[in-house]
């Protein structure tokens, strides 16, 4: 099989760059993995993504699914008070609860209603350049591609495969539980709460449940708790408002606690010879930034654009892009040190110091881990 554009994820960022590259005429595959099962409830969709759905021709698709709107949030950060931010006063107005698999389906719909290619597969596959071009190999498959784009999600695969380099700002993890209650409290605010060892996120998850997530460093924790749902469910009631936000006497696990990466990593540049990486496979944000899927989009739009732009022969596509993802890159760094910096209520505890050095250009470089 010949195509000009080989993409290895069917993520957003992934699905973003193939739409995009169909819009222009480029003829694109898809390379994924079997869907996994893992609780997706509780993500949140800033305002300003509309432009990247407009963009898309999915903002109609998008408001017709109907996602709960997110108000406002509530946090105690920083002070033991707990402050309200009511997205009307923001100029993009408020932002949305998204159900993913609800998400995802629209963005596979477009990319399938646009003779965009997909290949499933759960075995190994090689992957090199000859002669100015990509050679996929999989079993009996062959795929012959001009340009390559990374869009497999934290992962990074095909920049590992090429040696680039990641580099990692901390190890934080998230551990994911999903609650349920035959009563439950009602919100359109997502709650944030500071604590000694991290801190937790609430939000909406729909028909009736509630996503709860802890942020924290794994080594701060005995490993015998990491697995045990009680540990966590007495940490959410040593909490000042998180414990009345989910109150244990009414709810209940729904689903067996999940533990995903939840650090902040980005690689040493974002496109080279004839490939691009784009959303979590260039860079992953902390959570606190809210910044996940709109990049997902930003990114994967911006990258079927350089695409396409080295397809007819503009060699420094290439480099603007990765400009430009690495400028988002500083923006993302200069906005979480600013957050970061105002909890100074635990100055001597492991995990707010880690993030309190990272902020000092002068050990900037050793708060980095290189992979």
């Amino acid at each position: 099989m010949i195509t000009d554009v080989l993409i290895i994820g069917n993520g957003p960022a992934g699905l973003a760059s193939a739409i995009t590259l169909r819009q222009h005429g480029a003829s694109v595959t898809v390379v994924h993995r079997p869907a996994v099962d893992a609780i997706r409830a509780g993500e949140s969709l800033a305002a300003s993504a509309r432009y990247s759905l407009i963009e898309l021709d999915l903002w109609d698709d998008f408001l017709a699914a109907a996602h709960p709107p997110c108000y406002g949030n509530s946090s105690c950060w920083g002070d033991d008070r707990l402050f309200f931010y009511d997205f009307i006063q923001s100029s993009f107005g408020e932002g949305w609860y998204v159900n993913r698999t609800a998400f995802q389906s629209m963005l596979l719909q477009k990319a399938v209603a646009a003779g965009v290619t997909f290949i499933e597969t759960n075995r190994a596959f090689g992957l090199i350049r000859e002669r100015m071009r990509w050679q996929y190999t999989e079993g009996h498959s062959h795929i012959n591609a001009a340009t390559i784009i990374d869009a497999s999600g934290r992962n990074s695969w095909l920049s590992r495969q090429l040696g680039i380099k990641r580099i990692r700002k901390d190890n934080q993890i998230a551990v994911v539980s999903l609650l349920g209650s035959p009563n439950p409290l009602r919100s359109q605010q997502s709650l944030i709460e500071a604590v000694p060892d991290g801190w937790w996120y609430v939000s909406e998850g729909g028909e009736g449940k509630v996503v709860r997530i802890f942020f924290t460093d794994p080594d701060l924790h005995d490993r015998v708790d990491w697995l045990d749902p009680l540990y966590w469910r007495r940490k959410s009631t040593q909490t000042r408002f998180v414990k009345h936000r989910l109150p244990v006497s009414r709810y209940s696990d729904v689903l067996p606690l999940q533990y995903t990466s939840a650090g902040s990593h980005h690689l040493e540049y974002y496109a080279g010879e004839g490939w691009l990486a784009t959303g979590d496979a260039a860079c992953a944000f902390d959570p606190l930034s809210s910044h996940g899927i709109a990049f997902a989009l930003r990114s994967g739009i911006d990258a079927g654009l350089a695409a396409k732009d080295e397809l007819a022969g503009i060699s420094a596509a290439g480099t603007h892009y990765d400009e430009k993802i690495q400028l988002a890159f500083r923006l993302y760094g200069a906005q979480r040190a600013d957050l970061y910096r105002k909890e100074t209520r635990w100055k001597d505890h492991p995990y707010w110091v880690r993030r309190q050095e990272q902020q000092k250009s002068v050990v900037a470089n050793n708060g980095m881990n290189i992979e």
